[in-house]
């Protein structure tokens, strides 16, 4: 069962960590402010950027095409795309660490998720077991209660019996 839901887990994290989308919008808007003592400009500045969490391979190997086209570029001694380059591998790098990252925050994830899942199987096994010592328990004292109940009718029926002789046998000196 363990085996089981760890199997499904990862799978499910692997999933979710190599199709994960996440979208951040933003624009950049300058707002100039005029007055009559002072002229100045606001400017606030936001940024578009959408970020893809790519599975660990898919960013390994992006981050190797980067760095085999920031060779080449320096090789050719391009500096305007030596420095595009730079950009793409400084990019596919922190891609790599986060999806490296992501991957081990989901195995924890997944770690923490089992050893939550035994504790509860454990919690539930104890308590099946106090659950069952008190249904024996129980049971004992049925069974001691009937016991001495059937014990007591003995009597009762044995004395009656007793008595029922007593007086066949009075009768029969009788006549």
């Amino acid at each position: 069962m363990k085996k089981l839901f760890v199997l499904v887990a990862v799978a499910s994290l692997s999933f979710a960590t190599s199709c994960k989308q996440e979208t951040e919008k933003t624009t950049e808007t300058n707002v100039t402010v005029d007055s009559l003592a002072n002229d100045s400009t606001a400017i606030v500045t936001e940024t578009t950027t959408t970020t893809t969490t790519l599975s660990e391979t898919d960013a390994k190997a992006k981050l190797d095409q980067a760095k085999a086209d920031l060779d080449a570029a320096k090789a050719k001694g391009d500096k305007a795309a030596e420095a595009v380059a730079q950009k793409a591998y400084d990019d596919a790098n922190t891609a790599w660490t986060d999806a490296k990252a992501a991957v081990k925050n989901a195995a924890a994830d997944v770690k923490e998720g089992v050893n939550n899942a035994a504790d509860k199987v454990d919690e539930k096994a104890t308590k099946a077991k106090e659950d069952i010592k008190d249904a024996a328990k129980d049971a004992k004292s049925d069974i001691n209660n009937a016991a001495k109940d059937a014990k007591q009718d003995v009597k009762e029926a044995g004395a009656k019996a007793k008595e029922g002789y007593n007086n066949t046998l009075d009768k029969l000196k009788a006549n």
